[in-house]
This record gives structure tokens, sequence and C-alpha cells, in this order.
């Protein structure tokens, strides 16, 4: 019995052979190779001296013409599958590839939904132009599509990839609204937060103290001798004339802009993950953020916000649409890499010389 390895080299081979042969006798020379070939056998096997010798000439011109037929067109197909692994199926599985891993990586909780995901036609919002996380790509197809190169894939594998496009651009529409959603409802939340801690003991005596009233009529400002009191962002949100209202522009900066107001946080990904421990940390690490900035809030101040709004935010429809589409767009993206991945296998195991050594 042969190796299973030996088995799937015979099942390529033989899968190699039927178009060739299928293509051979469409082709006029290859008719002609064979029907020389067909006739001399039929008068070498004829018992007179005469025409077996011109059997023999008619079966040998035959045979060589089918040889070389052969071998030109398996040269020939050679030469494009191997064009076809490096310009079209390795780019396009290696592209996959990534993605799969990134979005594999979220399923198993170890990092936050993506927020975007890069695909022709579609341009990211203003304040994701740089992120803390490059996003990955889904290019290769688009590319394809757009000429000749889409014909390297068969019917049923273009609707594969054009259906795994469509899911990835009705990601990106969808975890933008959820950004919208989550800001409607962290906002007045904010805005509940900032008014207890300011009408609260503790701030009343603190703003006492630090109020720095040298400065006439320069705004409400405070002790440059108490610049590490967190109390400070309450002090300056009461005093902050709207619109906007300071509710809403803390919330924009904890979902999309970060401190510095380029570098998107990964508040967002970690909120529609629903986990709550490192939402906090996303929000705290952004209010930390540039350092030497007024310190940030306590992490008990920013989790009672989220606890407050928990309920709201984990069961929120638009959520939901967010990690169904994850899972259809990871499920159409593993099913195109493992199609790839067959083809790219198939490619080496009949031209290459079989799977590598190690």
């Amino acid at each position: 019995m042969m190796p299973a390895t030996q088995q799937k080299s015979a099942r390529n081979r033989r899968k190699q052979l039927s178009p060739w042969w299928s293509s051979l006798t469409r082709d006029r020379l290859g008719i002609f190779a064979l029907t020389l070939f067909v006739l001399g056998l039929i008068l070498l096997l004829i018992p007179i001296g005469a025409l077996q010798g011109v059997g023999g000439i008619v079966f040998g011109t035959g045979l060589t013409v089918l040889v070389s037929t052969w071998s030109n067109r398996q040269q020939l197909a050679k030469d494009a599958n191997l064009r076809r692994k490096a310009e079209v199926y390795g780019p396009l599985h290696a592209e996959l590839q990534t993605l799969r891993e990134r979005l594999a990586e979220t399923q198993a909780g170890s990092k936050p939904y993506l927020q975007w995901i890069d695909v022709p036609g579609m341009q990211s919002p203003r304040a994701l132009q740089l992120l803390n996380e490059e996003p990955p790509t889904l290019h290769r197809w688009s590319e394809f599509k757009a000429d000749s190169r889409s014909l390297d894939f068969s019917e049923s594998i273009r609707q594969l990839l054009n259906q795994t496009l469509q899911l990835a651009k009705d990601y990106n529409t969808t975890i933008q609204i959820a950004r919208e959603a989550s800001s409607a409802i962290l906002a007045p939340l904010i805005q509940v937060a900032i008014t207890q801690t300011a009408n609260s003991a503790e701030f009343h005596q603190w703003h006492k103290e630090h109020l720095d009233t040298t400065r006439g009529n320069e705004g409400v400002r405070y002790n440059p001798a108490s610049p590490q009191d967190w109390f400070v962002r309450i002090g300056l949100a009461q005093s902050t004339p709207a619109p906007p209202p300071v509710e809403q522009v803390w919330a924009t900066v904890w979902l999309e802009t970060g401190a510095v107001g380029n570098d998107q946080p990964a508040t967002l990904g970690w909120l529609v993950a629903g986990n709550i421990a490192q939402t906090v940390r996303s929000i705290y690490d952004v209010c930390a953020t540039p350092v030497g900035s007024y310190p940030p809030p306590p992490l008990t101040w920013i989790q009672a916000i989220l606890d407050e709004g928990w309920q709201s935010l984990e069961g929120h429809p638009i959520y939901l649409a967010v990690r169904t589409l994850h899972e259809d767009l990871f499920r159409q993206v593993f099913q195109a890499e493992t199609k790839l991945v067959d083809k790219l296998r198939s490619i080496q195991d009949v031209y290459e010389g079989g799977p590598p050594p190690l």
C-alpha cells in the first residue's frame, strides 16, 4: 500500500492528466499526432512487410509529436502555475493569513475587536488616520478582479472572495456605527460623574485650597503647586464653556481620538469584546497621555461610569451585529485561505518536487 504522500502525489498527477488529455483532443496538432499514432499502430499489426514499414514510420512520427506536445504543454502549465503562485495565489494567501490570524486573536480574547480593515473603496474617518495598531489590509482581490488575473480563479472562488470583501466592508461600516452608539451612551454618564464629583466635599475642599485667584479675568486656573491632583480635570470641565459639551469631548477622546488627537485607543474594541477591565485600562491610558499632563482619574472612577452603563453597552444591538459580522468574516477568510493553501500545495507537489524536506 502506498504511503499517504505518494497517494496524494498520484492523485495530483491524475488531475493534471485529465485537463491535458482534454486540451490535446481540442488541439489540431494533438489530433493529428494522435491520428498518426493510431494509424501507425494499425499498420504495424497488418502482416505485410511494406505496410509494417510504413506503419513504423507513421507510428514513430505520431509518437514523437505526441511526446513533444505533452512536454510543451507540461512546461506551459508549469510556467503558468509557478507564475500564479508567485504573483497571485501567494500574495493573496499572505494577506488573508494575516487577517485571519488577527481575527483569531480577537476570537481568543487576547486582542480587542478591530476598528478598521483597510479595503479599497472605503475611506477611514479622519481620526483613524494614525492608529495604535496598523489595520490589516484586504487589497489583493480588488486588484486581481480588476484585470485578467481574476481568470486565475474559478467562478466559485471568485464568489467566495467577493463575499469576503463585502463582509469586511460591512464590518467597517458597523463598527463605526458602534462607535457613535457608544459615545451616545457614555457622554451622559460622564456628565453625571463630573457633576457628582464637583459637588463632593472633597472636591470643594481641594478647589478652595488650590484655586489660583491671582490671574484676574484669565479664567479658572489652579495653583501650579498641585499639578498632580486629578481634580484639575473636574475643575476645568466645570469651567469650560460649551459647545461642544465637555462630556461629549471626553467620550470622543476616550473612544476615538486619544489624548493627542490622532492616536485611536483600543477602548471601542474592548467594549465590543465585553472586557470591562481592559476597557477601563484603555481609558486610563488615554487620560495618562501625554506624559506630564494632568493625572488621570482613578481607575475606580472610570470603572463606576462603565458599571453604570454596562448593561446598555454590552447588550446593544449594534454590538451584537459587530460580533456576528466578525464571526462571519473569520469563517469566510478561513475558508478562502484554506482553498488557496490547497492550491499552493498542489503546485508545490506537481511542479516543485513535492513537500519541502523540512
